[in-house]
């Protein structure tokens, strides 16, 4: 992904010059006024109501730098004081500029895939549903795709798919195993020559850290027998990486998965590195008190939850134990097709609980919280000078901009760029004469979908016709119609 971000701000303020030049003003939310040198050193400054963890800049601007990071965040008028050279993108009344969202758990592997027919809410373990225990019918997982650049176009263009379709919905950086270089922002291990091109930053999002079975390891133990003794983890030379894993992924009065929330909070208590939970369905307040003093984030993923256990997490303990809770979709096949509705299913749920999440804290979940999950909110999560500018422009609708933010729709996305670079372009912020516009054509049009891809079909040498018949099969871009259910079940087996 470095290559991507070489160009900088340098590239994207060029561009933007080309494209925004000669389109029409009443139609446009945006004015655009060129660099006033021409080699762009300057960078460029936005102007929206841009969003901040404790307030709405109104009639602010964030200026971009040439490399990419965020070089000052504050009123208008003094940032463009403050660089008379800059091009200038102003949104100002009519677009909110918020970071974008961080995905704080995915399995971009296995994300191009449609729920399976058998996924029901009657599982009490993700063991049971892994397995096919207890009599109940087994979900397999789809097969996983890994990025090789030799490798059949057909699973590139899948992981290409996944992750626009994520790019699409707010988000700027995906955490999880696998995924493509080139489009979003991925978080992993190096643990493989290849990895330092994927993973932009590390992350230990270990899936199982006790055991791939720990439904049936657990088993005497739950039974009133002696306490089990797990393998030793062989993660103490990570301790610059934080911890994200999955624990107590099956009903709260599960007694395995419950053991599982136990021991991973004992391990916490070691307190040498980021901590963070997964899922966290068989936790108490007693665990989120816990959870509270030893920092370790919830990362939540309710869809999922519902889909496979009928039941999420007590929101109502761990928001009193002020517990600091991450949003993120988990994956296809069970949870939310990107981050828009995984919010939307979050404040579903909490209404059915009687609680009113508010939209600047949903938003919080889906920026801030999640990059802190992740052990970088010093580079992502946050529109803040040092950090990487990576930002997601959306048309205003009247309403309180983080709820715009959080609710935009395809057609309502302006632009997003990762590391300064623009990566999404609405039609509607550029003259008709794009393509002609761009000295290397890199912005196409996707079918399914309303703001072209900047950088992404070219690298794979890709028409529009060409992603599209690769990709037919995998998950839609922008319909999310296939994904599962967010709705609390009765807890019954599902159907064999």
């Amino acid at each position: 992904m470095r290559s991507r971000f070489a160009f900088g701000a340098l590239a994207l303020t060029a561009s933007l010059a080309a494209d925004l030049e000669g389109s029409q003003p009443d139609a446009d939310p945006c004015s655009f006024s060129k660099a006033a040198l021409q080699d762009s050193v300057a960078g460029l400054i936005v102007g929206a109501d841009v969003l901040r963890p404790t307030e709405v800049g109104r009639d602010y601007a964030v200026h971009v730098r040439f490399n990419g990071t965020i070089g000052a965040v504050g009123p208008f008028d003094a940032i463009r004081d403050d660089y008379p050279d800059a091009a200038v993108l102003d949104c100002r009344g009519k677009a909110v500029l918020s970071p974008g969202f961080v995905n704080a758990h995915e399995h971009p592997a296995y994300s191009y895939a449609y729920p399976d027919p058998n996924l029901g809410p009657g599982y009490v373990h993700r063991d049971e549903w892994r397995f096919g225990l207890a009599g109940k019918p087994q979900l397999p997982s789809p097969t996983a795709y890994y990025y090789d650049p030799n490798g059949e176009e057909v699973r590139t263009a899948a992981l290409v798919a996944m992750e626009l379709r994520h790019l699409l919905g707010g988000a700027t950086t995906i955490a999880g195993s696998g995924g493509v270089p080139g489009v979003v922002r991925n978080v992993g291990l190096h643990e493989r020559l290849g990895d330092v091109a994927l993973y932009d930053f590390e992350a230990d999002v270990s899936t199982f850290p006790f055991s791939y079975r720990a439904f049936e390891d657990l088993a005497e133990e739950c039974a009133g027998g002696p306490r089990h003794a797990f393998a030793p983890m062989d993660d103490d030379n990570l301790v610059f990486t934080a911890y994200v894993a999955h624990v107590g992924e099956g009903r709260a009065a599960n007694c395995a998965a419950a053991r599982e929330v136990g021991r991973f909070l004992d391990r916490a208590q070691r307190d040498e590195r980021r901590y963070s939970m997964v899922h966290g369905v068989a936790t108490t307040p007693a665990h989120y008190e816990s959870m509270r003093e030893h920092d370790v984030t919830l990362v939540w993923s309710p869809r999922s939850n519902l889909a496979l256990y009928g039941e999420t997490i007590d929101l109502e303990a761990a928001l009193a134990q002020r517990v600091r809770i991450a949003i993120a979709t988990d994956w296809s096949p069970s949870g939310s097709f990107n981050m828009r509705e995984e919010v939307r299913c979050a404040v579903k749920v909490a209404a059915g609980a009687g609680i009113a999440l508010a939209d600047q804290a949903l938003w919080r979940m889906a920026t801030g919280n999640a990059a802190y999950a992740l052990g970088l909110e010093g580079h992502i999560g946050a529109i803040r000078a040092g950090l990487q500018a990576d930002l997601v422009l959306v048309k205003s609708t009247g309403a309180d901009p983080y709820r715009t933010m959080l609710g935009a729709r395809d057609e309502d996305m302006l632009a997003t760029w990762i590391g300064g670079r623009i990566v999404l372009l609405s039609p509607s912020t550029t003259s008709p004469s794009i393509a002609a516009a761009l000295s290397n054509a890199e912005c196409a049009s996707i079918i399914g979908a309303t703001p072209r891809s900047c950088g992404v079909l070219d690298r794979f040498g890709w028409s529009s016709e060409r992603f599209s018949a690769l990709a037919a099969g995998t998950v839609a871009l922008t319909d999310v119609r296939g994904q599962a259910p967010c709705e609390p079940s009765p807890h019954i087996s599902p159907a064999a």
